[in-house]
């Protein structure tokens, strides 16, 4: 009998398998608890048909097969990546630096915001997604990335995401006194995905310099994050069988069948030809388009039905898969039930994903990418610290200031009619507290007004009114577009200051 041979396990990979050993028990503790009433007597999770255990697969499936799921992995990447952020060293807006300038040209060069929503769609799906950064002159993957190693943005070729399943963490960094301490030293990606290949390799080992970890909902370490589906799984459950279920009530409900009643004086045979030509006819009539079944000596008659309504259930269960979310449930439905609503559920929404960007996008994703190409010499450093802007999501639309300036305009109208007006509110009053037009001088609204309460010719009263909104409107517009591109006056008067 030939003896078995045995790799021998070195210090560290044992440390590593300890520590893996002991994150599997511990979740496998974790659930097999969930669900658990009455000292295990009753298993919640086991009568619902809840997964304890979920996987990769899990989730993924639910995303690709089931419409609401799709639309909260989707949503959130792609909202955040939608309008693009700036990137800039200083204010100057007419000349660019070469860093800004290097970074522009290798963003539109290799697609850098559409890749990143991709990865961020990735990671959603499961508890991490990385993005390969692809360099000139690369010959093994499992080499580091020295600094200033490359000399242009030309050195960077292309980014590939990829998800938690096709890119596996390999080994951990396990030296406590590393800063790299408890993070992924390599990964093993493989590269064809669900591409059918005749590759025979397509899995290569990658160094942790090459690759940026992309994780969101992280808790106690800086590798695995939250799915965006967990919370939500179990409820998905529950809308297969309130929709699915529906639909089948609807099938069986809506129509019970036929009720053959044979008078007791005919002659009919069950097993005979007739009995075969009249059920080939019922079938017909059931499955197909006949309109009319011929019988003699029978009675046939349609069995009541009634049709299912789950709206009440189907709103409870969405009400929780959006709190879940953080989607309002008109969002996540792409359905406006009513202006005020709608308004401020797309507030609630454009909050979520400001958050999102200003907490997750940029210092989770785009901050270490720039970094990383900076410390690669791929692009120039910047001489200052350099900047991400983000757009505004709460700038108002022309409709938006369209309808402010006509709400205003019938504000303005209303009292200068009033002879008592000016008596309870002064003129100065009303323009700073009601109209908020700090804009304008005060003499010139002083001086519209009183000439507004002065005529009695209605159309040149509302010649003068008109004039009166179309600088309303200007002043709006011209506070909406301050508000997009503030500048900092006081930093700007510092930096004379400094010059002289």
């Amino acid at each position: 009998m030939s003896e078995e041979k045995y790799t021998k396990l070195s210090p560290e990979d044992k440390q590593e398998l300890v520590v893996l050993t002991s994150s599997l028990v511990q979740r496998s503790h974790l659930a097999a608890g969930l669900g658990q009433q009455f000292k295990g007597d009753r298993d919640i999770y086991n009568a619902l048909g809840y997964n304890k255990t979920l996987v990769y697969d899990d989730y993924y499936g639910v995303y690709d097969r089931q419409d609401i799921a799709g639309r909260i992995v989707d949503m959130p990447a792609s909202s955040t990546w939608r309008n693009t952020p700036n990137v800039w060293e200083t204010d100057d807006t007419e000349e660019e630096t070469p860093f800004e300038q290097a970074w522009t040209d290798l963003a539109d060069r290799i697609k850098v915001w559409h890749h990143l929503e991709r990865a961020d769609r990735l990671a959603g799906i499961g508890r991490y997604a990385i993005l390969v950064i692809g360099t000139r002159g690369d010959t093994s993957l499992i080499d580091p990335i020295l600094p200033n190693s490359l000399s242009s943005p030309d050195d960077i070729l292309y980014l590939s995401p990829f998800s938690e399943k096709s890119a596996e963490v390999a080994s951990f960094d396990v030296d406590p006194s590393s800063e790299r301490f408890g993070k992924p030293d390599f990964y093993t990606i493989d590269f064809a995905g669900d591409l059918a290949t005749t590759q025979v390799v397509t899995k290569f080992r990658v160094h942790h310099s090459r690759v940026l970890h992309i994780a969101e909902g992280l808790l106690e370490d800086e590798v695995y994050g939250r799915p965006r589906l967990r919370r939500v799984m179990n409820l998905f459950h529950d809308l297969a069988k309130v929709v699915g279920g529906s639909a089948e009530m609807f099938w069986q409900g809506a129509f019970r069948g036929l009720h053959a009643d044979i008078d007791k004086d005919a002659e009919f045979d069950p097993t005979g030809p007739e009995a075969t030509q009249l059920s080939d006819e019922i079938d017909e009539y059931i499955h197909g388009l006949r309109r009319y079944i011929r019988t003699r000596g029978m009675n046939i008659q349609a069995l009541g039905g009634e049709t299912p309504n789950p709206e009440g259930i189907f709103e409870v269960l969405m009400s929780l898969v959006a709190g879940a979310s953080g989607i309002p449930k008109r969002i996540l439905l792409g359905a406006e039930r009513g202006e005020l609503a709608s308004s401020q559920d797309e507030i609630n929404f454009n909050s979520f994903i400001a958050e999102r960007q200003v907490h997750f996008a940029e210092p989770l994703v785009l901050r270490p990418l720039i970094d990383k190409l900076v410390e690669w010499g791929a692009i120039p450093e910047p001489k200052e610290p350099y900047t991400i802007e983000w757009p505004n999501l709460f700038a108002m639309s022309e409709v938006e200031i369209a309808e402010i300036a006509h709400k205003k305009a019938t504000t303005i109208q209303s009292y200068v009619t009033n002879p008592m007006a000016e008596e309870v509110m002064p003129i100065p009053e009303f323009r700073r507290e009601v109209l908020g037009l700090e804009g304008l001088s005060s003499d010139e609204d002083v001086a519209h007004l009183e000439h507004r309460m002065e005529l009695e010719d209605e159309e040149e009263a509302t010649e003068l009114d008109e004039e009166f909104v179309r600088k309303l409107k200007e002043r709006l517009e011209r506070d909406a577009a301050a508000e997009q591109a503030p500048v900092d006056e006081e930093e700007e008067d510092e930096d004379e200051e400094e010059e002289d």
